[in-house]
């Protein structure tokens, strides 16, 4: 039995683990802020991991919160730190930065990039480089997916979105596995109640990356695992056993989204024993499924790699710019059923 659990979690831990508005210049913090830094010595970072959320993005340049022990760092394009102290300083540190060093706000079209469970935006790069080369401006959203539950991912992702100027014209996303979670979570804390229409109308399409949608039949299995809930934090029992009550703060998008799901074949064997179906070796294509998805596709992709695959950044282009992942004529929507 042991031998077991060790297993179950290499595949779903160790595989996963392989308010001032952007678009003007930063204000300078009310004096009743207290700004407070400490001397600081540039040094490289990398870019924040499982402890550091960003609270702030600015070409390139980012403001985080570290999830232990709540103080605040300003780090540049390159992860170097240039200031630390609490939240109004690094601010300040900012609006500094943007002036000194000719700092450009986001325009035009973004897409917004979230990596999954125990990764780090590290793992959406090689994604991101290609939409920057493809035409789009991209904000790969950092944030410590072990440590903090769901809903507070999502708050911190609403900060970041409603900072963004209006220089910004039009908002797509494409997250891998929990970061989709994240994303419909923050859907439903700005839905308008009546209209049910998204909070931001820029907002124009996502893909989805082995999203589980229906949950994680994994994360149920080692739901009272002590190192698994250790690793996996409360976004991984969220996922699991606490299913149940997230799903219902969770929105499906009234915009167009994608699905690109991985599935056993030849090449990747016989799947993972424990799921039902096609899966990833973490996510069975099933529990991507989301009813109202305008495509969906199942590619022999492993859940930690499907990132980065060459058909996933082209399908994930494809989609951004014509609404189909492959052609209008091969496109597999789910049927649409009542929208939460």
């Amino acid at each position: 039995m042991k031998t077991k659990i060790n297993w179950m979690l290499g595949l779903l831990l160790g595989v996963a683990s392989a308010s001032p508005t952007l678009g003007q210049q930063p204000e300078q913090p009310q004096e009743a802020q207290a700004p407070i830094g400490y001397w600081n010595l540039k040094s490289s970072t990398l870019g924040g991991q499982q402890f550091w959320t960003d609270t702030r993005h600015f070409d390139g340049w980012r403001i985080q919160k570290n999830h232990v022990t709540g103080h605040f760092r300003l780090i540049d394009a390159d992860n170097t730190r240039q200031a630390w102290g609490n939240e109004a300083h690094c601010e300040q540190q900012l609006a500094q930065s943007v002036r000194k060093e000719k700092l450009s706000a986001y325009s035009g079209k973004v897409v917004i990039l979230l990596h999954g469970l125990n990764r780090a935006h590290s793992s959406m790069r090689p994604l991101a480089d290609y939409l920057n080369q493809a035409g789009y401006e991209t904000l790969n959203f950092q944030y410590a997916s072990g440590r903090a539950g769901i809903g507070d991912h999502a708050l911190a992702l609403q900060n970041i979105i409603d900072a963004l100027g209006d220089e910004v014209t039009e908002i797509n996303f494409v997250a891998h596995s929990l970061g989709n979670i994240v994303v419909r979570h923050y859907l439903h804390n700005t839905r308008d109640a009546e209209s049910k229409e998204e909070g931001d109308p820029r907002i124009n399409r996502m893909v989805m990356l082995a999203p589980p949608n229906q949950g994680s039949r994994m994360a149920r299995l080692l739901d009272e695992n002590r190192i698994f809930q250790t690793v996996a934090g409360r976004s991984g029992i969220q996922l699991g056993g606490g299913w149940k009550k997230i799903e219902p703060m969770l929105a499906t998008p009234r915009f167009q989204f994608a699905i690109i799901a991985g599935g056993k074949n030849d090449e990747m064997g016989a799947g993972n024993p424990l799921l039902n179906g096609q899966d990833d070796l973490t996510v069975s294509v099933e529990e991507t499924r989301l009813p109202g998805a305008h495509d969906t596709i199942v590619k022999p992709f492993s859940h930690t790699f499907i990132m980065a695959q060459p058909e996933t950044l082209e399908m994930t282009l494809r989609f951004f710019q014509e609404g189909y992942l492959i052609s209008e004529a091969k496109r597999s929507p789910l049927e649409s059923e009542k929208v939460r």
